[in-house]
């Protein structure tokens, strides 16, 4: 009786499951998906050559994989029962005391993967940029994520054995620097661990954990960092669920908080320009307060990434300019750095194909700075396009 109710479910899963994917989908040809914050597969295109050739297979398991009715659903309860027989990790990300810390090692198995080779050749990029821009200074801040804060503490032993150390990265890639100065952040944050400085369901820093980043970085820098108790905080969301969320579907966690801050003398005020080398947008002010109301909050600071965008400061006279070359942990310093620059402008490779000679000239600003948290620096492979001619 137990075989027949087996497999009685096994064909009921077989067919059912194909049946309701394919009477329910969307009536869009690519939605998107918030809770990943990414586009699904299309239906691949169907001829006698992609059959041959298995893009046509290769390409339906991917839409199907997408599609599949109750997918999140599924997702959730396989989490579920993974966490119920013992299994720490979740899809790369670990749970202790109510914070979410995304893993890194070499083992892919156990966290997002960390190639010393892919490393390397980042760095060799930053020391390239440098190399043939002399006349400006240049900077990189490596950020440790919340699992190189935490991670001492609430690893268990077993995970810390087979995961890097974010010290232990960032001082490889410092010491492989060479006309460029590695900005020491990762001290100060530990120093303010029992704060809330990164978000409990999402890889990047809260508001707070980037003010703490753009104090450390002054003395190098050159500026004079406001005083937190400077800036006046706006509580804009409490229902913050970020990528680490995405990836576990795990409700136990607190959601996070998305905190805009801005001078409390209102003697600062930004517009943005947006380009993606050919057309130009305009915004005025730091905040896209409409992401609030999505699932994508964290775009709330500075909207969706771009490939330029450039911030006039009004209210900041010293001619200062800054060229950063960013992840989206720049994305919430900008609040800050606003207040000690005339003129900003980043730069995300990961949303162009053009070369960084195509959408800025570097002979414009004073100093350029890399902002890369360490598991996007590990992975990248799109600033290499720096080098493009």
């Amino acid at each position: 009786m137990h075989k027949k109710i087996g497999i009685a479910l096994f064909f009921v899963i077989l067919i059912g499951l194909p049946v309701m994917t394919f009477t329910h989908l969307p009536k869009d040809k690519k939605p998107f998906s918030e809770n990943e914050n990414r586009y699904l597969e299309e239906y691949p295109e169907v001829s006698l050559e992609s059959i041959k050739s298995e893009d046509f297979m290769n390409g339906f398991d991917k839409w199907f994989s997408d599609r599949f009715y109750g997918r999140e659903n599924w997702i959730s309860t396989k989490n579920k029962v993974e966490t119920a027989i013992g299994k720490s990790e979740i899809s790369t990300v670990y749970t202790k005391d109510d914070q979410m810390m995304q893993l890194i090692s070499t083992n892919s198995d156990i966290g997002t993967g960390c190639d010393y080779k892919d490393l390397d050749k980042n760095v060799n990029v930053i020391n390239t940029f440098a190399e043939e821009n002399p006349d400006i200074p240049v900077y990189f801040m490596l950020c440790p994520t919340s699992v190189g804060i935490y991670g001492e503490d609430l690893l268990p032993d077993y995970l810390k054995n087979v995961t890097e150390d974010e010290q232990d990265v960032i001082d490889y890639c410092y010491n492989k620097l060479d006309n460029v100065t590695g900005i020491n952040i990762i001290d100060a944050l530990k120093a303010s661990k029992d704060q809330y400085i990164y978000y409990r369901t999402d890889h990047h820093w809260t508001s707070l954990g980037a003010y703490i980043a753009y104090n450390a970085a002054g003395d190098q820098l050159g500026y004079t960092p406001y005083s937190i108790d400077d800036f006046t905080k706006t509580v804009g969301s409490e229902s913050f669920q970020g990528t680490l969320f995405s990836k576990t579907l795990d409700q136990s966690v607190k959601k996070d908080e998305i905190d805009m801050y801005t001078l409390a003398d209102g003697s600062v005020s930004t517009t943005m320009e947006i380009s993606n080398g050919v057309t130009t947008t305009e915004h005025d002010g730091i905040f896209y307060k409409e992401y609030l109301d999505v699932k994508d909050k964290y775009s709330t600071f500075t909207g969706q990434n771009a490939a330029c965008v450039t911030f006039k400061n009004k209210g900041v006279s010293n001619g200062k300019s800054l060229l950063i070359i960013k992840d989206s942990y720049a994305n919430s310093l900008i609040q800050f750095l606003s207040c000690n620059y005339e003129t900003i402008t980043m730069l995300d490779m990961r949303y162009t194909n053009l070369s960084y000679s195509d959408l800025v000239n570097v002979a414009d600003y004073d100093q350029a700075v890399f902002i890369y948290n360490c598991i996007t620096f590990a992975e990248d492979t799109n600033l290499a396009k720096l080098n493009l001619k």
